[in-house]
């Protein structure tokens, strides 16, 4: 989600006098707002480095390990089963990001989005050797084009989310990338698509715009048919939290998933096409970046971008369990 947003915005957070570190914009337990249900079980894990701010996250269940992204370092860091940390790829490069990945176990990939000055690469790794061995220039298929989320298919392919425009693309087998699909829905006005998953029938991939938050549907078999989800219920944004759009989304049990700065969200489909959706929200532990999961298991990751954004100390990051049964 890091772009330069509108100064008024940024006011509203960093003016207001009642605004403490641990306030306002991604409600913590430190300030006894988040977490009203104990969904959030506690950390699984703490992060050593207190400057690393992850991004986006995937996990490995072949060796049992997650991985994150840095919005400081631009780098990758890997945790193992047993807790520990190394570092996977080293970054360093002054404003790259290093963001949203995903795991194909079977081809023994890791493939990440990463941008430097908002435009977009996405970067294949060798999961035994640490080797890359792909390197995809989005500006090829759009001279803006960015990068933010990952999301693969059995055969190999891949989807590509684009923060800054209004397309999905796609990455054959070969590695060839094309715009597969390109609507006004898919362009939020200050910030645009985050995060994919696929329906349970694998009819459809869902995304979200991040400012404004809009839940959007894309057919698979006509990425010509751009869908806004009607939803009802709760709200889908995060309270008075002007700052904080969705930032992952999972498909979890036939229901997606969607963490939000301080809360989390489940969005139930109220027909079988995933047209229309009901949102029920549960406050949890601020600051959450990326859902991870692992089979029947659902992690978060405390990645605070927001405060690095805004340029506020962070807390300690880490990676925690998600309780489903929990959520409202």
């Amino acid at each position: 989600m890091l772009r330069v947003l509108p100064y008024f915005l940024l006011a509203a957070c960093v003016s207001d006098p009642g605004l403490s570190e641990d306030d306002g914009f991604d409600d913590t337990v430190d300030d006894g707002k988040a977490d009203e249900s104990a969904a959030s079980t506690p950390a699984i894990h703490w992060f050593a480095d207190r400057d690393l701010f992850p991004e986006g996250g995937a996990y490995d269940p072949v060796d049992r390990a997650f991985f994150v992204g840095s919005l400081r370092h631009g780098s990758i860091t890997r945790v193992s089963s047993t807790g520990t940390e190394s570092i996977f790829y080293p970054g360093g490069e002054p404003d790259r990001y290093t963001l949203g990945m995903q795991v194909d176990a079977g081809r023994r990939r890791l493939w990440v989005c990463t941008t430097k000055s908002s435009l977009g690469r996405v970067w294949i790794f060798d999961l035994a050797t640490g080797n890359r061995v792909g390197d995809l220039d989005l500006t090829t298929v759009n001279p803006e084009g960015a990068c933010n989320d990952i999301l693969l298919q059995a055969d190999g392919t891949a989807f590509v989310s684009d923060r800054e425009n209004h397309h999905i693309y796609k990455v054959d087998a070969q590695g060839h990338i094309a715009i597969w699909a390109d609507d006004p829905l898919l362009h939020g006005s200050l910030v645009s698509l985050n995060s994919m998953d696929f329906t349970e029938d694998h009819s459809a991939l869902l995304t979200a715009t991040y400012l404004p938050p809009m839940l959007v549907r894309v057919s698979l078999a006509n990425p010509h048919d751009v869908r806004r989800v009607e939803l009802s219920g709760d709200m889908f944004m995060d309270g008075f939290n002007v700052l904080n759009g969705p930032d992952d989304l999972v498909m979890h049990d036939g229901q997606l998933i969607v963490a939000f700065g301080s809360s989390i969200k489940r969005v139930v489909p109220t027909d079988a096409s995933w047209t229309k959706a009901r949102v029920t929200s549960t406050r949890t532990i601020g600051g959450v970046t990326a859902l991870v999961e692992d089979g029947a298991h659902l992690y978060g990751i405390n990645g605070q971008s927001v405060r690095f954004l805004l340029g506020v100390t962070p807390r300690a990051f880490e990676i925690f369990a998600i309780d489903p049964a929990k959520l409202r």
